[in-house]
């Protein structure tokens, strides 16, 4: 009896523990809740500002809502009871609630801002306060002309408070009121209608079709006409203005919009996109009723009284709608009887998978992306069994899908959500098959076995209460309530206990699991705990689902060991297969050593040079990983064409001013002037520097003899001779004046195309011969002058080009020659590495040259005298310039069908 009063005496102080541990937790948390003291709208211009103001920095998430439009900010670990209930609004704002939302795990102040239309907006922290701005000016219509049914935008980093993340919009937690009842204090104005109807059709074909080739309009019928079936289309109908949107997918556009003249339509307008073919009918007044029919080769889409009129979604909740169409929010009393799923399955791939969905009716949908690694489908008015409300984890089944988990959302009537988390980006599509839905899920990424992949579905359970509540994965690693700790010498065990109650987990551990421990901690989150209590006692854990299972490293080693070796075996008894990996765009050699990494000890490859394929022998798993691998790497090699210019200007200019003035003085008895002396009795002077010119006699000599080029084809000269009667005295001058000016363009154009990292050339010229003599006799070699352009490109993954490039522009020079005649060789060239994006120019190398000369020939000393200098010395300028640019413009001509990583 003593020892069994001990053991309850030991479980009692367990359990008070626990239960202490678990309060000073919540109180430590309460204790740092962001108490939300005040809320205003101040109108700005065309616009309005909603300003939460609080005692600490905001930590926040940020989502938009749309039918009606509206904004919901959650500000995390808040308190908001101090600014809760309606709040009127300014402009664009119809009206503001604040709600808070609380319960054992997180304290969340919502706060729900009504929009008057659809609008841009921003939100974003200053100090303790957040602000909501939004734009006055509706924001542009989407080019698909189909509302979104929400749209999620990321909060801005907030000082001293962790950055915002980009949340899924999750309803509150268990025990709070949800917003829809809030909404309905809103005023009607925020409640745009702008979808009427919508529908969608997909169904397996034997023939699809790919290209719509004729479009025609005649009695108020729209033929399409495809070159097979239509295997997957939907019709929108939209108001403001009425107008009638189908979309047929997987097809191209080979046809005009037909002219409409009469009818019940206007208009008929259609355009092509990368996965559909969008046609609009736009009608004249009211919509007409409408009929959308398969035949043999398109469709056809029947207008006015021959169809009976489609009733609009608000009016026909059971309605299926399309992915992209806005839940619109219906009166509890007009809700039918809520549609059942009967069963949840998945179907794996190596690309990703399908959820199948079986129902009992039709049911209203839509698809929510929190991240590009997650995608959430919500289904109103349905209702999920307590037998599949789980979690699937499929991450054993080799498919980048990790995480499928299925949950009924409380506090929210009938609303069902489906979440799927994989290790790389998803592309989804959800389509209406016979007796329910299915969500084909396409991965981008590499496979489970290539890549480790964190648990980051952990919020995904079957528990929705911690969905609701946190909402998105999170980014950073430790995510659990935060806790204190405080304990000496406890057991192991009843420390483990003690988490896996704050925790709400199921805990295993394993037998050989003791020892006591001694820790303080403060304010922590529990799982970083307990990694740090198990790294202390050489323990790790192993998670499946919601079960913890807590052992000794070495029993885990040894697990992993085994079940290695069982693999192994299991490899080494299983028969092998033989499989032809047909290789297009690479060299089967060349693949053959890659495939040879993902290949069993079993395995083998061998190439069949003929037929450039690689024959795999192995067990099935590694056949297909090696064909997975040959699938992702033979791809299109990227093709590059660059196209150079060489601009080459040459400017000559050239000016000379020159002179020539003489003539002769004589004093003699011939001329009547002697000099009356003795001696001398004649006298004579005249010029010294012999010259001839226009009007100068042929033996008259110059005194200053400084002319300039002038001659046949350039310059200009002017001669003038001064005499008196008897010829005593006689004076020349000749003025003579040159000025040149000359401009030379060359503009090279080389053009190649090559493939990505492989060097092209291409050159145009001449080879020019020049003669060696030596001891051995004549020796001719030949120099090349040429244009050449040497390139090799590599395209990056954002689609630029990287360069290495050689460009030259030789040319031989008549004006200077050797010793023996011989040209000299003008070399012109750059080499350099540059970046360019995809059609962009850049210009890699520029040189301008610029010569100028003065020359002046003078009389010494008589050239300085101001003015009269001018007649004793000539002038000579010349100015010559030289100017090269190399432009070069990649374009990578096969875009379209390199892979898209590239």
């Amino acid at each position: 009896m003593l020892e069994e009063s001990v053991v309850t005496r030991g479980k009692l102080m367990n359990m008070v523990t626990a239960l202490l541990v678990a309060i000073v937790g919540v109180g430590a948390e309460a204790a740092e809740l962001n108490s939300l003291r005040d809320l205003k709208v101040v109108q700005t211009g065309a616009g309005a500002q909603v300003v939460v103001t609080g005692t600490r920095a905001p930590t926040f998430t940020v989502f938009r809502l749309s039918s009606p439009e509206r904004l919901v900010v959650d500000l995390s670990s808040a308190d908001a009871t101090g600014i809760k209930g309606h709040h009127g609004g300014q402009g664009p704002v119809s009206g503001v609630v604040a709600s808070q939302f609380s319960d054992a795990r997180a304290s969340v102040g919502r706060v729900l801002v009504a929009l008057s239309q659809a609008a841009q907006y921003d939100v974003r922290a200053d100090g303790n306060r957040v602000i909501i701005s939004v734009d006055g000016a509706p924001a542009a219509e989407a080019k698909a002309e189909v509302p979104a049914a929400a749209e999620v935008k990321p909060a801005p980093a907030v000082a001293k408070a962790e950055p915002a993340v980009v949340e899924q919009p999750a309803p509150a937690p268990q025990k709070a009121a949800q917003p829809e009842a809030v909404v309905a204090k809103a005023p009607a104005a925020a409640l745009p209608e702008n979808v009427v109807a919508a529908e969608a059709d997909e169904r397996e074909v034997a023939n699809p079709a790919r290209r719509i080739t004729a479009l025609s309009f005649a009695r108020d019928t729209l033929s399409i006409r495809a070159d097979g079936e239509v295997a997957r289309y939907e019709v929108l109908e939209l108001a403001d203005p009425p107008r009638l949107a189908v979309d047929v997918y997987g097809v191209g556009l080979s046809a005009r919009a037909p002219n409409v003249r009469s009818g019940v339509l206007k208009d008929v307008r259609v355009a092509a996109h990368a996965d559909k073919v969008r046609l609009v009918l736009d009608a004249r007044g009211e919509m007409p009723a409408y009929q959308v029919e398969r035949n043999g080769r398109g469709l056809e889409v029947v207008l006015g009284g021959k169809v009976a009129r489609k009733p609009a979604v608000s009016d026909t909740p059971e309605k299926v709608v399309a992915e992209n169409a806005p839940l619109r929010p219906t009166p509890v009393s007009a809700l039918p009887a809520p549609v059942e799923i009967k069963d949840l399955t998945f179907d794996e791939n190596d690309s990703g998978g399908r959820v199948n969905l079986k129902l009992s009716g039709a049911v209203v949908w839509k698809v929510e992306r929190p991240d590009p690694r997650s995608a959430v489908l919500s289904l109103e008015n349905a209702r999920l069994p307590r037998r599949l409300e789980r979690s699937l984890d499929t991450s054993a089944l080799e498919t980048p899908v990790k995480m499928i988990s299925a949950f009924s959302v409380p506090g929210e009537g009938n609303r069902v959500r489906v979440v799927v988390a994989a290790d790389g980006a998803i592309e989804e599509n959800v389509s209406q098959v016979a007796g329910g839905l299915s969500w084909r899920l396409s991965v981008k990424g590499v496979k489970t076995e290539q890549v480790a992949v964190t648990q980051r579905t952990a919020g995904f359970t079957a528990e929705a209460p911690t969905y609701a509540s946190e909402g998105a994965p999170q980014q950073a690693r430790y995510r659990g309530k935060k806790v204190s700790f405080e304990f000496k010498d406890i057991d192991i065990q009843n420390l483990l206990r003690v988490i896996a109650e704050i925790s709400k987990k199921n805990v295993v551990v394993a037998d050989d699991v003791t020892g006591k421990v001694t820790i303080r901690l403060r304010n922590v989150p529990w799982d970083q705990a307990l990694d740090l209590i198990l790294r202390t006692k050489s323990l790790g854990r192993e998670e499946f689902g919601n079960i913890i299972r807590i052992a000794p490293l070495k029993t885990l080693e040894e697990e992993a060991r085994i079940r290695a070796e069982r693999k192994k075996q299991g490899i080494a008894q299983e028969d092998l297969l033989v499989s032809l990996i047909p290789v297009n765009y690479a060299t089967a050699n060349e693949m053959s050593a890659r495939v040879k990494d993902v290949l069993s000890e079993r395995g083998s490859v061998t190439v069949d040079t003929r037929t450039n394929v690689l024959i795999v022998k192995d067990v099935r798993s590694n056949t297909e990983r090696a064909r997975q691998l040959v699938r992702n790497l033979d791809t299109q090699t990227p093709q590059v064409l660059i196209e150079s210019r060489i601009v080459e200007a040459n400017t000559t200019f050239s000016r000379e001013l020159g002179v020539q003035w003489g003539g002769q003085a004589l004093a003699a008895q011939a001329t009547g002037n002697p000099t009356g002396l003795i001696f001398p009795n004649s006298l004579a002077v005249t010029g010294g520097v012999e010259g001839g010119g226009g009007g100068v006699p042929d033996i008259a000599n110059y005194a200053v003899n400084l002319p300039v080029g002038a001659g046949a084809g350039s310059g200009g000269a002017l001669g003038f001779v001064f005499g008196s009667a008897g010829g005593a005295l006689n004076l020349n001058l000749r003025l003579s004046a040159a000025e040149n000016e000359g401009v030379v363009k060359t503009i090279s154009a080389p053009k190649v195309t090559t493939l990505d990292n492989n060097t092209a050339r291409i050159s145009q010229g001449v080879s020019l011969p020049f003669s060696q003599v030596s001891a051995s006799g004549a020796n001719t070699t030949f120099i090349e002058a040429r244009l050449s352009l040497e390139v090799t490109p590599h395209v990056t993954q954002d689609g630029s080009i990287l360069l290495n490039i050689n460009a030259a522009n030789n040319q031989p020079d008549p004006a200077n020659s050797g010793a023996n005649g011989q040209p000299a060789i003008q070399r012109k060239e750059a080499t350099t590495q540059v970046l360019v994006k995809d059609g962009d120019t850049t210009v890699i190398g520029g040189i301008y040259v610029r010569r100028g000369s003065s020359t002046t020939n003078a009389v010494p000393f008589l050239s300085k005298i101001p003015v009269i200098g001018l007649l004793f010395k000539n002038l000579r300028e010349r100015d010559d310039r030289q100017e090269l640019l190399i432009f070069i413009t990649p374009r990578i001509l096969n875009r379209q069908t390199i892979p898209q990583s590239l």
